[in-house]
């Protein structure tokens, strides 16, 4: 579900963008800058300046739109989870099952490099799910846009952790996940404990210290 972001070039030879990229573009200014509550068709219809039939026809629907926005939005970080895994599997021997502190620290990386380029996710996140007519709907774009990539990470997870069933490693993925998104959302929370506890170290040394840590719940 990757939205394409451009048209041809006009004949004058100024780039301009097509009525789909318009509409995406004006529905996401909207949802991000005034909020899901101002979001409605009709405005964004005047603010991308086409009619109603447009969206109608690019889209289906205002759940289909929003939805591409969202696999707009996240598409960069889905590209390097699949990036990161490609390399961690590239990096085992022929033959041998990927290293899984280096799996967890590829699926870190990832999510900590998202929350780092867009630091305004959360709130960007909360509008986009609010922007949906249908409550269920934002849960599925989500695991229509990731699903694939978590289950390519589920079948490098099962390699490296043979000893264990599968039900137990998609458990303890599902328990991992929650922890790197918890991670993403909560470092001033993270911060805060660390100097509660009056530690002081550089966030290399922190992330090998979680990778490991993390490591030792899937082996347990």
């Amino acid at each position: 579900m990757v939205v394409a972001l451009y048209d041809f070039f006009t004949e004058s030879g100024v780039q301009k963008k097509d009525t789909k990229t318009r509409i995406l573009d004006a529905a996401e200014k909207i949802i991000v800058k005034k909020g899901a509550d101002k979001a409605s068709l009709r405005s964004i219809t005047k603010e991308a300046g086409v009619n109603l039939a447009a969206i109608n026809y690019h889209f289906g629907s205002k759940n289909n739109l929003v939805s591409a926005i969202t696999a707009r939005y996240i598409d960069s970080a889905v590209e390097d989870l699949k990036t990161r895994l490609d390399k961690v599997l590239a990096k085992a021997r022929k033959g041998e099952a990927p290293v899984l502190e280096d799996l967890i620290r590829s699926y870190l990386l990832a999510y900590l490099e998202f929350s780092m380029k867009n630091p305004d996710y959360k709130n960007v996140f909360n509008e986009l799910f609010r922007s949906y007519d249908d409550e269920t709907a934002a849960g599925q774009t989500i695991k229509e846009i990731v699903g694939h990539v978590m289950r390519d990470y589920a079948e490098a997870f099962k390699l490296a952790l043979p000893e264990l069933s599968e039900e137990s490693v998609l458990e303890r993925m599902a328990f991992f996940r929650s922890t790197a998104i918890g991670i993403m959302a909560g470092e001033c929370v993270m911060d805060a404990s660390l100097d509660m506890l009056g530690i002081s170290k550089e966030r290399n040394d922190l992330l090998e210290g979680m990778i490991c840590f993390i490591a030792a719940g899937f082996r347990a």
